[in-house]
């Protein structure tokens, strides 16, 4: 039992106490912390694939709530990242060697890509932060607790109608991302990530970072990726908006047709639109559509399909469809 001096008040005490955390906060904060919105998302980007951490995080998007548990561990400077539901249906992300595995329980199938990924499944941001810049206002919102953790709120607000704001919360002693908000044109939310728990201390064990045995013992790779030189590709992109560029050129393969795909990956340094274009079998009918966040037009060209897809304004996609055209052809 704590014995009070006498003369000593209960409520004095809890103040001295308050007053006590309070300055030790204050003493915390006082660390050197960054100064401009860039610079928060330089520190992010490093402690993101240098950290060791596990939590869970949810996921909001298409009014869907899923959970997951995160495993993210560094080990001589190679990464490995498990994410694994935890409600059903079953799904699992192993990313390893740069290779990124897809697993479900409900096909007993796993996706492998083999295109090599450096990127966290928490959030993509280029190595050179400045550069979103060009196309984002970047601007510091003040600070908010998530997870127990005191953060930094930083916002990107598009400078064109042509992509999304996000909203970042970016942990001020850690720098990892704890939570982030994707907003549409109306303000809107339309997905959202947040960790409810996050563990930076207790160490990782290696079966945390392994897919799980049920799904292994019926591994069937269902679909190839080929990555192309993006001087070979056959199509010009006339219409895309400023700021978007192409990161990667490949062809996939899907049963049960096999006929290649070809995938043009387009991205500000924040945003991603992906570009599919194969040849007509009149499965894909023309025309915009939603798919839960992510905006979706096709049209026809001639003998082929081109669907553009990605998590920006209707708008966007649809410039971006109608502007394709293979190279040598008005």
């Amino acid at each position: 039992m704590i014995r009070l001096p006498a003369g000593f008040h209960i409520t004095t005490f809890f103040i001295a106490s308050l007053l006590m955390l309070s300055s030790e906060a204050s003493a915390e904060r006082a660390s050197p912390q960054p100064a401009t919105g860039v610079e928060w998302l330089q520190e992010m980007r490093k402690a993101a694939g240098s950290l060791d951490y596990q939590g869970v995080v949810t996921y909001i998007k298409d009014q869907q709530v899923d959970s997951f548990k995160l495993y993210h561990q560094v080990s001589e400077g190679k990464e490995r990242e498990r994410l694994v539901s935890m409600n059903s249906p079953f799904r699992e992300v192993v990313r390893a060697d740069g290779n990124v595995a897809r697993y479900t329980s409900d096909s007993h199938q796993v996706v492998v890509e083999t295109k090599p990924s450096n990127q966290s499944v928490l959030i993509n941001l280029p190595e050179d932060t400045s550069r979103l810049e060009r196309q984002y206002r970047i601007n510091l919102r003040g600070q908010e607790y998530v997870a127990g953790a005191l953060t930094q709120v930083v916002a990107l607000e598009p400078r064109d109608p042509y992509r999304y704001s996000r909203l970042l919360w970016i942990d001020t002693h850690t720098h990892l991302p704890l939570k982030l908000d994707v907003l549409n044109e109306e303000g809107a939310s339309v997905e959202q990530m947040v960790f409810t728990t996050i563990n930076t201390h207790d160490p990782i064990a290696p079966a945390d970072l392994s897919p799980s045995v049920q799904a292994a013992r019926a591994i069937t790779q269902i679909s190839h990726r080929e990555t192309l030189p993006v001087a070979g590709l056959k199509w010009t992109l006339t219409a895309v908006p400023e700021g978007f560029q192409i990161v990667s050129y490949s062809t996939l393969k899907r049963p049960p047709l096999n006929a290649p795909v070809e995938h043009v990956l387009l991205s500000d340094g924040l945003a991603s639109v992906s570009v599919y274009i194969e040849k007509r079998d009149g499965r894909i009918k023309p025309g915009a559509r939603k798919m839960g966040p992510a905006s979706v037009d096709s049209v026809n060209l001639g003998d082929y399909e081109v669907t553009v897809m990605g998590e920006v304004p209707r708008k966007t996609v649809a410039l971006i469809a109608n502007g394709v055209r293979k190279k040598g052809e008005n």
